[in-house]
C-alpha cells in the first residue's frame, strides 16, 4: 500500500469550519473526559462576573498574562496571521494532583499546580517575576518608540535587533528566517527505552553551535537529520510532547539551502519532517505549506501534489505574501507534470499581476513544450514573448537556459536561432535556409558556441551542434573537436569516454584516408575523381571529416597510458606511424611508460633509443623521468644488489643522454622534478659518486641547486617518505637537526673567511647549498673523513664515464654553452631565477 500522502491536509489554511463538521463535533463530544469538559455553574459565573478585591495572587496571575502577551506579539512581528479568528473566552481547567495510586486531590488554581509540579521555591519565583517584568517594560518601551515614528522608529529597530540577539546569546535561543524567537528547546515526557533517542535530539537541539551560529553548517544539517530520524518512532508515540517551538526549529535547519552550504537531501527530509508535523496535528504556515507541496511533487506523488496546490488557490493563493511563489511553484510543478496548458495559465495570473513578476519563469513552460515535436513552434513563440518581456534585462545565463532547453531534444536548429539572437543585436533569422549566412557560417563561430557548451558541461549538446552545422556545409576544425574529446575524457565516465574514443578514431580514420588518396594521388599522372562507394553512409549518418592531429593521438596516448591499455596503445602507435605526422616526444613518454608495464624496462630503453637515435626524435624532460623510472630502485620494493649495480651504470647512461640531447625545460615543474628524479635513483642505486657529479653537471647546466627540504629528505631516506609512522617522523626530525648543523658549519666557515653570513647573495647560498649536499652525500658513503685527493679521483672517473669531464673538471664555457639547457619560456626562467 503506497504512504499516506500530505494532500488532504496541506489545503487545510483557511479557519472556515463548515455547519455539519460543527454538529459532528458536538455529537462526538460525550466520549471526551468528564472532569475536562464539565461546564461551570450558573452559581460559578455570576460570581466570576462580580468584581473581587484584588490580591497579590492575581497580580502575579496578571503580570504573568501582560507578559506572555507581550513576548506573543514579539514573536509575531511582522508575521502574518495564519488565521483571523477573535478573541475567545478562557476555559475552566480543573487541576488534581494524584497523591496515592488510585487518589486525587482537586488543586485550587494554576499556581498551586505549577508549584507542585514544578517545584520552584520563592527565591526562584521572585527571580523569574522580575525578569519578565523588565523584558515586559522592555518591549513596552520599544512599541512606545515605534508610534513616534521617524528617527526613533530606525532606532527602535536597532534596540529591537540588539535586544533578540542578547535574549539569543544569553537564553541560548535562535531568530529564524520568518522572526520566530526560539528559546531552550527539549522535548519532555519519554523515558525508558526511547528516552536515549530523545536524549540525543535535545543534545542537538542544545548544541552552541546550532543555536548561536546564524547559517548553519554541514555538519548541523547532517546532524539534525541523523538525530531526528532516530528519534521519529519514539516522537511517534507521542506527538503532542513535541512543541511547536521544535518544529519550526526543525523546520529551518532541514529546509536552509545557500549561503555555501550544500543539502542534497533537502526535499526528501522535508518531505518526511511534513508528514509528521500532520500527524502530530502542527498546522503548517503558508511558506511551510508551498515547500511540502514542492517536496511532495519531488518524492514522486505529482497528481497528488498538483491536487493539494489547485485547492489551496482560494487560501495561499490569494496571499500577497505567498501569491508569488504560489503561481511560481504551480509553473514549475504542471511543466514538469506536462500540463502545459495549467502552467500557462498560472504565468499568465503571475505575469498579469502587480506582485513584479519575473518572465523568467516561462523557461520551465519553454522546455516542457520544446519536448514534444507538435508543439516545438509554441516553445519558440513563448521564447520570443519571454524575450520581449526581459528586453535588455536578458541575461547570457537565460540564452543558455533557452539552448539548453532545444539541443536535449535534437531541435538544433532553434538552438542555433536563440544563439545567434544572443550574439547579435539586430534580427537575423537563419531557420529553414539549406545554407548559412557567411558571418554565421564559419568555423570561428561554431568554435565561439563550442567553447560555450564545453565550459558549461553539455558536452553532448557540443556534437549535436557538430554533427549540424557540418550538414549545413560547417566543418568543425581539429583544435575543436580535440577540446571536445578531452572534455569527454576527463569526466572518466564510461560513456563519455567511449564517446571520446569514438569520435577521435574517426578523426584519424579521416586523416588516414587523407593520406592514402595523397599517396594515391602522387602515383598518379593525371587528376583524380572521387566517386561515392556502395555502402556509404546515409545523409543523416554523421561522417567525420575533421582530421586528426598530434594533440588527437596524445589525448588517446594519455588516456590509454593512465588506464593500462597496453594492446590499444600499441594499435594507437601504429596509427600514428601510418598518418605521417611525425613523431613527437608526448607519443614516445607514453610508449615508453606502456613497455615498462607490459613489455619490461628492456623493451622501453630499447624503444627510446631507435626513436631518438635512428629517427630522431627529440625528447624532452619527461622522456628523462621516464627512462629513471625503468630503474629497478624505482619499481620493485626489496631492492637485489646486482640489480642496483646495474641501475647505477644504467643510470649514469641516462645522464649522458640527459646533457648531450638537445632540448630545454617546458616548464618550473619539469625543471623541479627531474633533478629530483635523478639523485633520489642514484641514491637508491647507491651511486654517491654520480649524484655529487650530477649536481655539479646541473648546476652548470641549468643553475640548479638541492633545496634545503630536498636535503633533507635525501637525509632521511625514501623508506621514510612512504610511510608516515612515529618512526619516520624521528627519522625526519633526525635529518633536519643534521642538514641545521651542516648550514650552520658551512655558515661558520663563511664568517672565519671574513663573509657577512646575514648579507649572503644568492649565489652565495646556492653554493652553500651545494656544499652541504656534496658533504651529506659522503655523510651517506660513510667516506666524509677521505683524503680529498681520493675522492677527487672517484669523482673525475664518474665524469668520464656520464661524459661530463668537461663540464664538471675542465669547465670548458664553450662545452658548457652548447648543452645549457634554459627554458623555452622566459617567463619560467624568470620564476626560476
Amino acid at each position: 500500500m503506497p504512504p499516506r500522502t500530505l494532500a488532504p491536509d496541506l489545503s487545510r489554511t483557511s479557519s472556515y469550519v463548515c455547519q455539519s463538521c460543527i454538529a459532528s463535533i458536538g455529537r462526538a463530544r460525550p466520549n471526551s473526559q468528564p472532569w475536562l469538559t464539565r461546564n461551570a455553574s450558573n452559581a460559578a459565573r455570576a460570581a466570576r462576573r462580580q468584581r473581587a478585591p484584588t490580591t497579590t495572587k492575581q497580580l502575579e496571575e496578571e503580570q504573568a498574562q501582560r507578559f506572555q502577551e507581550a513576548l506573543l506579539r514579539e514573536a509575531q512581528k511582522g508575521e502574518p496571521a495564519d488565521t483571523d479568528e477573535g478573541p475567545t473566552e478562557p476555559l475552566a481547567v480543573n487541576y488534581f494532583n494524584e497523591e496515592t495510586e488510585g487518589q486525587y486531590r482537586q488543586l485550587r488554581d494554576g499556581a498551586e499546580f505549577g508549584a507542585v509540579s514544578g517545584g520552584i521555591d520563592s527565591e526562584i519565583s521572585e527571580a523569574i517575576n522580575d525578569l519578565e517584568q523588565k523584558m515586559v517594560q522592555t518591549i513596552q518601551m520599544l512599541d512606545s518608540l515605534e508610534k513616534v515614528g521617524g528617527s526613533e522608529q530606525d532606532k527602535a529597530e536597532e534596540l529591537r535587533k540588539q535586544f533578540k540577539k542578547i535574549l539569543r546569546e544569553k537564553y541560548k535561543g535562535k531568530t529564524g528566517p520568518e522572526g520566530e524567537s526560539y528559546g531552550v528547546l527539549r522535548i519532555l515526557g519519554f523515558s525508558g527505552v526511547r528516552q536515549r533517542a530523545v536524549a540525543n535530539l535535545n543534545s542537538f537541539l542544545a548544541r552552541d553551535s546550532v543555536v548561536k551560529g546564524g547559517v548553519p553548517k554541514p555538519k548541523d544539517l547532517l546532524d539534525c537529520w541523523k538525530y531526528y530520524s532516530a528519534a521519529r518512532s519514539s516522537l511517534a508515540t507521542q506527538w503532542s510532547n513535541v512543541p511547536r517551538e521544535v518544529w519550526d526549529f526543525l523546520w529551518m535547519i532541514l529546509s536552509h539551502e545557500g549561503e555555501g552550504v550544500e543539502n542534497p537531501n533537502r526535499m526528501h527530509h522535508i518531505y518526511v519532517l511534513a508528514k509528521d508535523m500532520q500527524a502530530a496535528g502542527v498546522v503548517l504556515r503558508d511558506s511551510q505549506q508551498l515547500l511540502a507541496i514542492e517536496a511532495m511533487f519531488l518524492e514522486g506523488w505529482q497528481e497528488e501534489a498538483i491536487e493539494a496546490w489547485k485547492k489551496a488557490v482560494v487560501t495561499i493563493g490569494s496571499k500577497p505574501e505567498t501569491f508569488k511563489g504560489y503561481y511560481e511553484l504551480g509553473v514549475r510543478m504542471c511543466s514538469l507534470h506536462g500540463d502545459t496548458d495549467r502552467a500557462m495559465r498560472a504565468a499568465d495570473t503571475l505575469l498579469r499581476s502587480s506582485e513584479s513578476p519575473n518572465p523568467r519563469i516561462m523557461i520551465p513552460i519553454i522546455r516542457a513544450l520544446a519536448a514534444k515535436e507538435e508543439s516545438v513552434e509554441e516553445a519558440w513563440e513563448v521564447y520570443r514573448d519571454m524575450r520581449a518581456l526581459l528586453g535588455d534585462t536578458m541575461q547570457i545565463e537565460d540564452y543558455d537556459e533557452v539552448i539548453a532547453c532545444f539541443l536535449a531534444v535534437n531541435h538544433i536548429e532553434h538552438a542555433l536561432q536563440a544563439f545567434v539572437d544572443m550574439m547579435f543585436s539586430g534580427p537575423m533569422d537563419i531557420r529553414g535556409k539549406t545554407r548559412l549566412p557567411t558571418i554565421v557560417g564559419n568555423h570561428f563561430f561554431l568554435g565561439k558556441w563550442l567553447k560555450r557548451l564545453i565550459g558549461a558541461g553539455d558536452l553532448d549538446g557540443a556534437y549535436k551542434v557538430v554533427t549540424f552545422l557540418q550538414k549545413k556545409g560547417v566543418a568543425a576544425s581539429p583544435i575543436q573537436l580535440n577540446g571536445l574529446v578531452g572534455a569527454w575524457l576527463r569526466t572518466e565516465t564510461a560513456d563519455n569516454m567511449e564517446k571520446a574514443d569514438q569520435l577521435a578514431w574517426a578523426m584519424i580514420k579521416a586523416r588516414l584516408d587523407f593520406v592514402d588518396l595523397r599517396r594515391r594521388a602522387t602515383a598518379m599522372d593525371r587528376p583524380i575523381r572521387l566517386v561515392p562507394r556502395d555502402g556509404e553512409p546515409t545523409p543523416d549518418d554523421y561522417v567525420c571529416t575533421t582530421r586528426a592531429t598530434v594533440e588527437t593521438f596524445s589525448l588517446l596516448a594519455e588516456n590509454y597510458s593512465a588506464r593500462g591499455l597496453h594492446d590499444e596503445l600499441e594499435e594507437l602507435w601504429t596509427a600514428f606511424e601510418l598518418a605521417e605526422l611525425g613523431p613527437n616526444s608526448f607519443m614516445i613518454n607514453q610508449i615508453i611508460k606502456s613497455y615498462t608495464e607490459s613489455k619490461g624496462p628492456q623493451e622501453a630503453i630499447n624503444f627510446y633509443e631507435h626513436m631518438t637515435k635512428k629517427r630522431h626524435v627529440r625528447p624532452d624532460a619527461h622522456t628523462f623521468i621516464a627512462l629513471y623510472n625503468t630503474l629497478s630502485v624505482n619499481r620493485v620494493v626489496r631492492r637485489d644488489n646486482k640489480l642496483s649495480a646495474d641501475d647505477a651504470v644504467i643510470g649514469r647512461q641516462f645522464f649522458q643522454d640527459l646533457v648531450k640531447m638537445d632540448w630545454k625545460f617546458d616548464s618550473v615543474d619539469e625543471y623541479t622534478y627531474l633533478p629530483r628524479t635523478v639523485l633520489f635513483s642514484m641514491l637508491k642505486a647507491k651511486d654517491h659518486a654520480g649524484m655529487i657529479v650530477a649536481a655539479r653537471t646541473m648546476k652548470e647546466l641549468f643553475s640548479y641547486s638541492p633545496p634545503e627540504q630536498l636535503l633533507i629528505e635525501l637525509a632521511a631516506g625514501t623508506a621514510t617518505l612512504r610511510v608516515q609512522s612515529k618512526r619516520n617522523m624521528d627519522r625526519i626530525m633526525e635529518a633536519s637537526r643534521l642538514i641545521e648543523s651542516l648550514i650552520r658549519k658551512h655558515t661558520q666557515v663563511f664568517a672565519d673567511l671574513g663573509g657577512d653570513p646575514a648579507k649572503m647573495t644568492t649565489q652565495e647560498k646556492d653554493n652553500q647549498l651545494c656544499a652541504v649536499f656534496e658533504e651529506l652525500v659522503l655523510v651517506k658513503a660513510h667516506a666524509q673523513n677521505a683524503e680529498r685527493s681520493a675522492v677527487n679521483n672517484i669523482l673525475a672517473q664518474a665524469a668520464e664515464e656520464m661524459g661530463v669531464f668537461d663540464i664538471v673538471f675542465t669547465r670548458d664555457p664553450a662545452v658548457i654553452r652548447r648543452h645549457r639547457k634554459v627554458m623555452k619560456n622566459k617567463d619560467v626562467e624568470d620564476d626560476v631565477d
